[in-house]
Order: structure tokens, then sequence, then C-alpha cells
């Protein structure tokens, strides 16, 4: 413990400043390149190791989060498809300690762990042991494969093992389930989706886009299949919504929402040093984008004071209204539990002094936290609170210590 707090201390001491590569003669570099690499192999399977020791003993329970994976998306800053793989191959090296050797050795990469532990499903290795394969033959024959080839190669082998026991394709992660959709947002804006379906679901679902399709196609469209499957979806939840026929969401009718400063909303195309609008979800849009969608939506103003926070529009009901709600949405964005980033529409609108207390229905006394933490603050023992005049907020452990994000700074 003492010499890898000791090596991490001196990484931190590190001055960028003192170090440039353009000094080094040639030879130096191509000696240090490979040398770092294995350094942040070994790094790497050290964090695998201790996101693997924490897991077991659902560490994360003591910062009020869910999972290990929510706990590393807070606390460390990962993106929430880097926590999961950390997590799994925590998980399924357990089971392949030829990798994990090989790993804390240094010999094998982050990304050739990943091609292994994410094909190695738990479904795969129960197969391949019902029909006499090795597991420990399938770990030495695949880490020699990873030690010797890069990634892409690796996968390749990895891709014939799978085609041994599961021919099909069917028992991957998913496996199990019988209808998976995800959503998730890129770094550069696109919405990527991803999942499947059973075959009378797929059936339902490939009916409604068809109809979209091909049932009033003008003359002359030459736009592609997959485009046209594409701009089907979105037509099918755009009439979905605009029915006023699914359930409403925390009072109010589901709906897309825009925000975008007044200024911005009045300014002139292309005017320079105009901010663009913010969607719930998806994030960032130009100021065009949120114009057009301004053309035939409701406006609802919020109005923020010098601060940039909204300003109180506190009511005398416990339940709070549209308005309060938007404004709290407005001015905290997510759940404000420490390290959680669970979206407005997952969240209540919290009383943190508490309505039979004497606290008011408002903006000043509101705060969101999604479902899971909201019962933490009422039946968990935690407790959250902002510093006043401000959007900052803090959150503490039942025996009064506050829960300290300690990933790395921006």
């Amino acid at each position: 413990m003492s010499e890898l707090r000791s090596l991490l201390d001196q990484l931190a001491a590190l001055d960028p400043a003192d170090f440039d590569p353009l000094d080094l003669a040639d030879e130096h570099v191509r000696e240090l390149l490979p040398l770092v690499q294995t350094g942040i192999n070994r790094l790497s399977a050290v964090l695998t190791r201790l996101v693997r020791s924490a897991d077991r003993r659902e560490l994360h329970r003591i910062d009020g989060m869910g999972s290990m994976k929510s706990w590393l998306t807070g606390h460390c800053r990962l993106s929430g498809r880097d926590a999961a793989r950390v997590v799994r191959a925590g998980r399924r090296l357990e089971v392949l300690p030829e990798l994990a050797a090989a790993y804390a050795e240094g010999g094998v990469t982050p990304d050739h762990v990943q091609v292994i532990t994410t094909a190695v499903t738990p479904a795969r290795v129960a197969v391949a042991a019902a029909n006499g394969i090795d597991l420990g033959t399938t770990d030495r024959v695949l880490t020699e494969a990873a030690r010797k080839l890069g990634p892409e190669d690796t996968a390749e082998a990895v891709r014939r093992w799978v085609a041994g026991v599961d021919p099909d394709g069917t028992l991957d992660e998913d496996a199990g389930l019988l209808r998976v959709f995800r959503m998730a947002v890129s770094a550069g804006g696109r919405v990527y989706v991803s999942g499947h379906l059973d075959a009378v679901g797929g059936e339902i679902v490939h009916a409604g886009l068809e109809a979209l399709m091909n049932g009033h196609r003008p003359a002359g469209d030459r736009r592609p299949h997959a485009e046209r499957m594409g701009d089907a979806l979105v037509e099918l939840a755009r009439q979905a919504l605009n029915s006023g026929r699914l359930p409403d969401v925390r009072g109010e009718r589901p709906q897309v929402r825009v925000s975008i400063d007044l200024m911005a909303l009045c300014a002139e195309r292309g005017a320079a040093g105009v901010a663009g609008g913010e969607l719930p979800f998806a994030g960032p849009i130009g100021p065009e984008t949120a114009r057009r969608l301004a053309c035939d939506a409701a406006v609802v103003g919020v109005y923020t004071g010098p601060d940039g926070l909204p300003l109180d529009v506190g009511r005398a009901q416990r339940t709070a209204t549209a308005a309060i709600r938007r404004a709290v949405e407005f001015r905290d964005g997510h759940c404000v539990f420490a390290g959680c980033t669970a979206p407005a529409a997952w969240c209540d609108v919290h009383h943190v002094i508490h309505w039979v207390h004497g606290g008011p229905t408002s903006c000043e006394n509101g705060a969101l936290v999604c479902e899971r933490h909201h019962t933490a603050v009422h039946e968990g023992g935690f407790q959250i609170a902002r510093d006043p005049g401000t959007a900052v907020w803090h959150t503490y452990r039942p025996d009064g210590s506050e829960i300290q994000i300690r990933g790395p700074g921006p």
C-alpha cells in the first residue's frame, strides 16, 4: 500500500513544465514510449482490482450510490461506458487468472482486457463448460493471443471462441432480455441508439415505421432506406407526443423542452457572441436550432437575478407547481446528491426544510433529487444543503461527514 501511494504521489508531483518531449533524443523517445504504455497498463490493472474490491464490499453505498458504476461516474468522472467496462473487467478477471496476471505485469492493454472480458460472459462460460471446453484453456489461449497481438487481432481470436460456444451470438450481455433499447449522447452531440427486440416487438415497431416511411412518401424521394427509417422513428415519437395520449410526467404533459436565453432567442441570425440552447437529454444545440424549435412552441419565462439563479416563485401548497419545478430544474439541472447525474425528468422536487416543519414549497427551498436519493434523504438519514445565493450543493452522510468528490479536477 505504501509503495503504491508513494508511486502515485511521485506521479502527482511531476511538473509538466519540466518535461518537454521535443528536448529528448530520438532513441530516448523510442525507449520511453513502450515503458510508459506498460506503466499505464499496470496502473489500469491496479484500478480494476481496486474497483472489484470496492464492488464486492459495496462501498458505493457509503456515499449513497446505487452501484459501483454510478459511483465511478460521479466520483471519478468516468463515462458510463468506461465505468461499466472497469466493473465488468474486475468481475470477470476473477475467473481469468492468466489474463489478470498479464494485465498486472503490463503485458496487455486495457483494450485487450475489454475485448476478452466483454465476450467471456457467464452464460457463454456455462455453455462452454457443458460442452467440455475448459475455461482454463480458454484463458491461456486468449491471454497468449493478447500478449502477441493487437486488440483488433485479439478480437478475431475471441470471435472464433465465441463462434464455437455461441454460434448465434445470443449469449451476450443482454442474454435473457427480450427487449433492450439504449440511447447515448456522443461527445460530438450525436445521439446513438442500439438494442434488440423479440420477434413480435420488432414486428410492431417495424410496422409503425413502415407506415410512416411509405404512407406519404413523396415522388422523387431519394433518401436511403436507413435515413428514412431514422426519420420515421423521430416522426413516430413526434406524433405520440402531439397526440396528447401519453401519460403526464411529473405533473406535466411530456414535451420537448429547450432552454435558451431571451436575448439569444431574439438575436439576428448569425449574430456574434450569441449562446445556443440546451436540451435536457441531448445537451447543447446551436441558437438557430433552438429558434426553430421555438417557432411552434409555447414560451415559458424563467426569470433570473443578477447571479443567474431563478427568482423565487413560492406557493403556499405542498406540491411544487409547474412554475416552481421549471425554476428548480433550471437551477439544478439534475439530481443534486453528490456524484449523481440523474436527469431532471427522473427527479422529484424535494423540500430541503420539510413541509411539516414549516418549509415552504418554493424554488429557494426546493432541490432536484432522483427517487433513490430522495429515499436516501428521507429514510436513509442523508442530508443535502445549498450554499445561499448559489447553485452549489453539499451532501452529508448520516454521521454528518460530507461526501467529497475525490475524482481528478478538470
